[in-house]
């Protein structure tokens, strides 16, 4: 029977190989309703004059001592250090002018294998190319464990360096600048200047305006501690806001080296490989195979440094979902290393949590190829993989994450689970303490305490939203009972699972399960909404393990003759001296990294010098915007191939596409067209997977949330003619007030809308404007040949942009003279005054005995939108 399965698998896994074919069906989408914006040309660039009708926008167990995580036990490695890692990968358009007045002005226009010793090894594909794999992914590891800055010898580049070494680098650069215990909002990189231009997320190469690293800096969004915090040396000056504004302008289109030859791997190749792996299964074991892929990354063009902290991520976050003893060790199956396998019983995993992950799994697709029944059949589901950066983001936060790992709703609940006892404890004084007044994620004095259980450990954290006298650990340093007792409002718990690896809970005082610990009490910065949320927050913070911690409750009590003897004498038992505290915290930090290591991992990988965590860097990869190459590789298509597709769906499709060429768009309305996509640019089919169960989903977040929302400008081409007659099409998630600039070639500005004849800029929400209008009495001609530049600004919290005042008695369109120019110098004197209020309402605050840095009626950021395109005039 297995020989049969054998010769029949390896022979469909050759065919597909030897097929592999792209395609595409289009079947038309529907319009939506348009509202129509008068139009205007004149001046300089694409704005002409026309007729004139008239004269008329932390987690559990975070430190008091953020340096660095606490060192390992000495059973670690005989000489004390962390070995490298094992990855063997097993297999290695003119628009017609009309005739209407135009007074345009003169333009021109190593693996190993998962343990199991009835399973045969798999075979590798070609031993050279898992040799090459492998060499590459150790020399990326290494580099990026280095740590090292490259500063950039171009003049231009180095300014731009410099302004953001002096204004950002202190919270978004890993390394001795920065200033928090990790880099805020998981971005840690923002010294890698090469590392910046290839990341749509941030940079548009020659499109400042359009880019996201800039547009939050002309928001006066960043420097966060400057324009949010009011707690800054300086902010940025005008001559720095400039360097980064040319540096981006500079960088016109990145070619990315490493996709030089590199072939998009799509559902087919990927089906293929698992149906070899598969074959190379013990007969009892492939029922339970699972897969989980990154190949979209690698189509992309990844670098090979980011692949290695995706597989890491990957691996480590199965490791932390595991309920089984042993470490699930890192095991890929394509030359590529991008699919990486495990079994749902290494995990202790049953097929129903399989089915809890895929039911609300938004890119299920399979393949035209016959290959596919025989992988469905054997592993008895109809999608045995899914992506690694949905599984990194969805997995790492509730519901899935306690879902998979079966926690509790309550704490009473999960202490039974763990077999504990914690008041038995406490009165036994069989557990360790210390209490500090600073930690890195509690915004008030917290006590954290460890228990032993069967596993290892279980700290757990007791937090507090307020300083009353009940709720000072100083005052109070017993408890949480008895009439010595302190009165908290939460708690944090890290504790060892079976295999080494660490999981984690958040409750309140009532021992309720949170999904997101209160803000008033913890704060995560690293997350979009500075929420503690559970588990990928914890990830972050502990991103080696138990870090250290410096108890202040002791000596503050033995010394203090005011707290009774029999006070005195229970805090020395409860709390250790510093020297026995540090033992424990390294014992407990080289459980868990030895763990990593015995699961193939590196730790060093996820070092504070590296910045961000394995898991955080794979979640945080999923929440970025996304281009048209990217988009495509989701699909498995090339990117022309995948443009091709959406061009002749026409519709929606096509104006998705449009946006996609010119810009990049939000994840979640990929994720949401994702399944209706499919038939439309490819021969795949998407997998309807029935599941009621909800999982965690990127945006969803207001606009006061965020300051922002989604705001789309695209054009009706992308290359154009001197003298064509381009429309632009504008469209926004929020009502909000519409403000369009056109740059000319030259660097001029011209506010084309709103004008002196259409003066009402509202935009209603969902409705999508076009500029001109059909019936507009104005031109937009293109005159000069060169680059031009539209950008869009829709304020929902005001009518005005960037300062911009009208003058329609005088003037027809706004100029603002050369745009660069006015933005940068806008930006800082903006800012100045936004700084100034800030500190004089920080001031009153202060004066009034208030609390820092909350500042209530300090001046907040604008809820506005920023994008822009560009056009080639020819």
């Amino acid at each position: 029977m297995t020989s049969r399965w054998t010769i029949s698998i390896a022979a469909l896994s050759s065919l597909a190989l030897a097929c592999l074919v792209f395609g595409s069906s289009r079947p038309e989408a529907s319009e939506q309703a348009k509202v129509i914006l008068a139009g205007a040309t004149g001046g300089e660039g694409g704005a002409a004059a026309g007729k004139e009708p008239g004269d008329e926008s932390a987690s559990p167990q975070d430190d008091s001592d953020e340096s660095a995580p606490a060192e390992p036990a000495n059973d670690v490695s005989d000489d004390g250090t962390a070995p490298a890692p094992a990855d063997e990968a097993a297999g290695s358009k003119d628009a017609a002018p009309d005739e209407k007045p135009d007074a345009a002005a003169g333009k021109d226009q190593s693996d190993q294998a998962a343990p199991d010793k009835e399973k045969a090894e798999p075979k590798e594909p070609s031993e050279s190319s898992s040799q090459q794999a492998s060499t590459e992914s150790d020399a990326a590891a290494d580099k990026v464990k280095s740590g090292d800055i490259p500063v950039p010898s171009d003049p231009v580049a180095l300014a731009a360096f410099n302004a953001l070494e002096k204004n950002c680098s202190r919270c978004h650069q890993a390394g001795p600048t920065l200033k928090r215990a990790k880099p805020a909002k998981n971005f840690g990189n923002i010294l890698h200047l090469d590392e910046l231009a290839r990341d749509p997320n941030f940079i548009l190469p020659g499109n400042p305006d359009g880019s996201h690293l800039f547009i939050e800096i002309a928001k006066k969004d960043m420097p966060y501690d400057c324009y949010q915090e009011f707690d800054c040396k300086q902010e940025p000056t005008e001559a720095e806001v400039k360097a980064v504004y040319e540096w981006i302008k500079n960088l016109g289109e990145i070619a990315t080296a490493a996709c030089a030859g590199r072939k998009v791997i799509d559902q087919e190749a990927i089906v293929t490989a698992i149906a070899a792996d598969l074959d190379q299964q013990s007969e009892h074991r492939r029922k339970g195979m699972r897969y989980i892929t990154l190949s979209n990354f690698y189509s992309a063009c990844a670098e090979e440094t980011d692949m290695v902290r995706y597989r890491q991520g990957v691996v480590k976050l199965l490791n932390s979902l595991s309920r089984e003893s042993d470490v699930l060790k890192m095991r890929t199956i394509d030359p590529e290393k991008t699919i990486v396998a495990f079994n749902l019983d290494d995990l202790g995993w049953t097929e129903a949590d399989w089915d809890r992950i895929i039911g609300t799994y938004p890119y299920a697709m399979k393949p035209e190829a016959t290959v596919y029944d025989t992988v469905a059949s054997l592993t008895g589901t109809p999608l045995p993989w899914i992506r690694g950066d949905w599984f990194g983001f969805t997995a790492s936060r509730p519901p899935l994450y306690y879902d998979l790992l079966k926690l509790p709703a309550s704490f009473p609940e999960f202490e039974k689970q763990a077999n504990l006892d914690i008041k038995s404890d406490i009165e036994k004084f069989l557990v360790k303490r210390a209490g500090f007044q600073k930690s890195g994620v509690s915004k008030h004095n917290r006590l954290i305490e460890r228990h032993g259980i069967s596993t290892g450990y279980f700290w757990t954290s007791y937090d507090f939203k307020g300083d009353k006298p009940e709720q000072s650990l100083f005052i109070h340093p017993l408890g949480p009972d008895g009439p010595d007792g302190f009165k908290h409002d939460g708690g944090e718990t890290i504790f060892s699972l079976p295999n080494g690896f660490q999981a984690y809970y958040l409750n309140t005082s009532k021992g309720v399960r949170l999904d997101k610990g209160p803000t008033e009490i913890v704060l995560d910065d690293s997350q979009l909404d500075r929420s503690v949320t559970n588990a990928i927050s914890c990830f972050g913070c502990h991103n080696q393990g138990i870090r250290q911690a410096s108890d202040e409750i002791r000596q503050h009590v033995l010394s203090d003759r005011t707290f009774s003897k029999e006070v005195r004498e229970q805090v020395a038992a409860l709390y250790p001296t510093p020297e026995e505290f540090k033992v424990v915290l390294d014992e407990d930090a080289g459980h868990f990294r030895n763990a990593m290591i015995r699961a193939g991992l590196d730790p060093e990988i996820d070092s504070q010098k590296v910045g961000v965590e394995s898991i955080n860097y794979l979640s945080k990869a999923y929440e970025k915007s996304i281009d048209l190459k990217i988009a495509a590789a989701e699909f498995g298509l090339a990117a022309d191939a995948f443009a091709q597709g959406l061009g002749d769906a026409g519709g929606e499709a096509a104006q998705l596409k449009r946006r996609l060429e010119q810009g990049v768009l939000p994840r979640e309305i990929l994720e949401a067209e994702f399944k209706d996509l499919i038939v439309k640019v490819s021969d795949n089919e998407p997998i309807e997977i029935a599941g009621a169960a909800e999982v965690a989903k990127v945006g969803g977040k207001t606009k006061e949330e965020t300051h922002d929302f989604d705001l789309a400008l695209t054009s009706d081409h992308i290359d154009y003619k001197v003298n064509d007659l381009p429309v632009f099409f504008i469209k926004s998630k929020e009502d909000c007030h519409l403000t369009l600039i056109n740059v000319d070639a030259s660097g001029q500005g011209t506010v084309i809308f709103p004008n002196k004849f259409q003066q009402d800029n509202f935009l209603p929400a969902g409705k999508e404007a076009q500029f001109p209008g059909s019936d507009a009495p104005f031109q937009f001609r293109l005159k000069d040949p060169g680059t031009e530049t539209v950008i869009a600004i829709c304020n929902a919290s005001g009518k005005e942009a960037d300062g911009i005042k009208h003058d329609f008695k005088k003037r027809q369109f706004t100029e603002l003279g050369n745009y660069r120019d006015f933005l940068t110098r806008q930006i800082v004197v903006e800012g100045a005054e936004k700084v100034a209020e800030g500190h004089k309402e920080k001031d009153k605050q202060v004066a009034a005995g208030g609390e820092v840095p909350n500042v209530p009626g300090a001046p907040t950021s604008d809820i506005l939108s920023r994008t822009a395109i560009k056009l080639e005039v020819k």
